[in-house]
C-alpha cells in the first residue's frame, strides 16, 4: 500500500467537507422539517462510551471518536451558516 502525504489527506478531507456542507445545506432548504435533520446529524455528536469520566482514559479510538465528533459538529455548522446564506439570497 503507497503512502499518502499529510497535505494529500487534508485536502481530500476538505473536498469531502466542502461536499458534505453543501449536500447538507441543500437538503435541509428543501426539507419540510429542516430543524429535525440537524437534530438528527447531532444526536451523533453525543459521545457514549458508558464510563463515568468518558475520555479519561485515553485511547486510540476515544481520540478518532473525539475526531469525528468534531468533523460532524463543524459540518452541521457550516451547513446552517450556508443554509442561511441561501435563505438570504433567495429573499
Amino acid at each position: 500500500m503507497s503512502q499518502i502525504a499529510a497535505e494529500e489527506v487534508e485536502g481530500r478531507l476538505n473536498a469531502l467537507r466542502a461536499v458534505t456542507t453543501l449536500l447538507l445545506a441543500e437538503i435541509a432548504r428543501t426539507s419540510g422539517n429542516t430543524e429535525r435533520l440537524f437534530e438528527r446529524i447531532e444526536d451523533e455528536l453525543q459521545f457514549q462510551n458508558h464510563q463515568e469520566d468518558p475520555g479519561a482514559l485515553p485511547s486510540r479510538a476515544f481520540a478518532i471518536e473525539a475526531a469525528m465528533t468534531c468533523e460532524l459538529r463543524m459540518v452541521v455548522d457550516d451547513a446552517r451558516a450556508l443554509l442561511e446564506q441561501l435563505k438570504a439570497e433567495a429573499r
